[in-house]
């Protein structure tokens, strides 16, 4: 809780008849001064001479002996001189006063009362560097570049002005959350991207991301994977990724099954069939995984309930379990089966779509290269995995995103624990488009292993509605930095914001009148430093920073706009702009022609 700030004296309540008596002797003497000032100023320009103090001027001043105050000094040089010194001291004094009330703390203010935080040096360069060089050994005896250290958050506000710039270290796991167009790309997304070390993970549902950053990747020595099935950016597919490939075991079958299922959209058959459409499609997974096939196969099965081909595959496997377990979901009541059945059909309806089957599956163009998540792992290169919202390719998104972070943990352990680089898996429009079933739980150990995941949402419901209230919590919990931004409508997210933040001491004036002569009484009340409706009210480019162990503060995020690489960023958006339409513009020419 902060108490630093007390009441500001008044200057009714304070002023006096003696005090006001000794100002104005006082004011007397300093306009004396002045114009004594302002009369050598004078004389030393004409050569004359003035009184030898300004006792002696102000007393030939007020009985009129003007030649004796300024002798051989023209008259009209003395007046404007005097009168450019009062003009400079009053225009000194007004600037010194405005200086001071700007840092003078408002009482209720709560960037005065949030600014004072020590333990906010924690987050500022030089200690991130520090712990940067202790978390990634190639940094040992070297000067780390600010891109080497961690993620930049913003600047620390300050009623003064900016504070310093704060960081997330390596170690950090971060929860933004932002409504739309509040800024989450411009702030967060884009920055982040450019200034991760190692291999990203970058999911969002527009081009804008891509855009903005791909170029610059790939200039840097980045291999820039896209991964577009919906062709949002119009460009061509240029490489595919096999699921099914590594996939052996039942939990791990089981896990990419939980991928499709997350996206169901109607909750309530979700709850009701979902467990089961999920055994039911882990067990197709298996089933083509061990016998080579691909997901053109497990398409085929959901659409014949009664094949027993998978069961065989199962069984001929070792999966004698998972067979029967499977033999069962066919051979039960027949609402039972179509019920399982269906909610499989609609997790999965991707495998449909040739457009996306395109990208997970073998092409018929056998020079396409494959994406290994290995490899990717071991890299500096860049994934950008593009999505509509709530669309059918949500569940490759989440698949893809999953598996390379798994691969980086396994090669951490390969290196004895951390990942160096880096990895920064980026996960805009996570809620939407990349919903990883277990990611509250591997938001407990990703820090630690050096992948640093930004889980960036819209609202905390609608982290709620992807997994579930006691998920979001844990998500919430194990994250280390949480950035709540503008447009933050969550009434209890407020109300418990404003809780973490704490209370501080504010001043309420009271006046009274008895008598014809009024009185006043100064009294502090407890209040919120930030109350639910100021946390609703942020404006765009600050947010409320929640880090681990340091008390709440108020920064100004940095848009990419304003920052040093503005040019080349902007440059890059250009050119892939101008890609974009000219793609657009060509497949609209071949779509009118064949039709």
């Amino acid at each position: 809780m902060s108490r630093a700030l007390g009441p500001r004296a008044s200057a009714t309540a304070a002023a006096s008849v003696p005090w006001t008596v000794l100002a104005c002797c006082w004011s007397a003497v300093g306009l004396a001064m002045l114009g004594w000032a302002g009369a050598r100023v004078a004389a030393w320009f004409s050569g004359g001479t003035t009184a030898r103090s300004w006792w002696m001027f102000f007393k030939d001043v007020l009985a009129g002996r003007t030649t004796q105050a300024w002798p051989h000094t023209p008259t009209p040089l003395v007046a404007v001189c005097v009168a450019a010194v009062y003009l400079l001291a009053v225009g000194s004094g007004v600037a010194a006063w405005v200086i001071i009330q700007r840092r003078r703390p408002v009482p209720g203010d709560p960037v005065a009362a949030l600014g004072d935080n020590p333990a906010i040096t924690a987050l500022t360069r030089s200690p991130v560097a520090q712990r940067a060089t202790r978390l990634r050994p190639c940094l040992t005896g070297t000067n780390p570049r600010i891109e080497d250290i961690g993620l930049s958050l913003g600047r620390l506000m300050r009623q003064a002005g900016t504070g310093p710039e704060v960081f997330a270290s390596w170690e950090d796991t971060l929860v933004a959350c932002m409504a739309p167009r509040s800024g989450k790309t411009t702030v967060l997304a884009i920055p982040f991207v450019l200034s991760a070390p190692g291999a990203v993970i970058a999911t969002s549902n527009k081009a804008d991301l891509w855009a903005a950053t791909a170029t610059i990747r790939a200039d840097q020595g980045s291999q820039v994977w896209l991964f577009d099935p919906q062709r949002i950016t119009h460009q061509p597919q240029k490489w595919w990724w096999n699921p099914l490939a590594g996939l052996h075991t039942v939990e791990e079958a089981d896990r990419l099954a939980g991928h499709f299922v997350l996206t169901v959209a109607d909750d309530k058959k979700r709850d009701l069939w979902g467990p089961a459409a999920q055994d039911l499609l882990a067990a197709l997974f298996l089933a083509a995984a061990t016998s080579g096939g691909s997901l053109h196969d497990v398409g085929q099965w959901l659409a014949e309930p009664a094949v027993p081909t998978p069961i065989e595959l199962l069984t001929k496997a070792g999966f004698a379990a998972m067979a029967v377990s499977l033999r069962g979901a066919q051979n039960g009541a027949v609402e039972t089966r179509d019920g399982i059945y269906q909610t499989a059909r609609t997790a999965a309806r991707c495998l449909t779509d040739p457009d996306i089957t395109a990208w997970v599956t073998p092409p018929r163009d056998r020079r396409l290269p494959s994406f290994s998540p290995d490899e990717f792992a071991a890299s500096q290169d860049t994934l950008y995995l593009l999505s509509k919202s709530r669309s059918a390719a949500a569940p490759l998104i989440a698949a893809l995103s999953d598996t390379a972070m798994r691969a980086a943990e396994r090669r951490a352990e390969r290196m004895g624990g951390r990942l160096d680089p880096p990895l920064a898996a980026v996960l805009d429009e996570a809620a939407n488009i990349c919903r990883i079933a277990d990611l509250p739980d591997l938001y407990s150990h990703l820090g630690s292993r050096g992948i640093t995941p930004v889980t960036i949402l819209q609202s905390y419901e609608q982290g709620i509605g992807v997994w579930g209230e006691h998920g979001m919590a844990a998500l919430w919990g194990a994250a280390t930095i949480k950035i709540i931004g503008a447009g933050v409508d969550s009434p209890r997210l407020t109300r418990d914001l404003a809780t973490l933040v704490g209370q501080h001491d504010v001043p309420v004036r009271s006046v009274s009148y008895s008598d014809g002569r009024a009185s006043e009484q100064v009294s502090l009340r407890r209040q919120d430093i930030l109350e639910p409706a100021a946390i609703r009210a942020l404006p765009p480019g600050t947010a409320l920073l929640l880090a681990t162990g340091i008390k709440p503060a108020l920064i100004r995020l940095t848009p990419w706009y304003a920052g040093p690489r503005s040019a080349e960023i902007t440059e890059c958006r250009d050119h892939a702009e101008r890609a974009i339409r000219q793609a657009a513009t060509a497949a609209a020419r071949q779509w009118l022609e064949a039709s």
